[in-house]
């Protein structure tokens, strides 16, 4: 995946698996804790939300990162929503 936060008016373009962006946004000076809100400085993005969020944010709405069940293909945008479906329904 293409990073595409905003850094000097450029987006950042570094070419990262979802499992670095955590990190990667802390190079951005992107830190969560608390409820300090902040926008989104994604390419075309202008939502705003806790800094606890954007991470998740951007696997769930930039990256569209799924996780699929492996018992029946279902898929969902949080890995917490698979474990729950899979302790549940299967």
């Amino acid at each position: 995946h293409t990073c595409g936060w905003i850094v000097c008016g450029e987006p950042c373009n570094s070419v990262l698996f979802p499992n670095e962006f955590s990190a990667h946004l802390r190079a951005h000076g992107v830190r969560g804790g608390g409820n300090a809100r902040m926008s989104c400085c994604w390419v075309g993005c202008t939502d705003q939300m806790n800094t606890e969020c954007v991470v998740r944010h951007v696997l769930e709405v930039h990256l569209e990162l799924r996780y699929e069940c492996p018992d029946c293909g279902q898929t969902f945008s949080r890995k917490t929503s698979l474990h729950n479906h899979r302790k549940k329904e299967h």
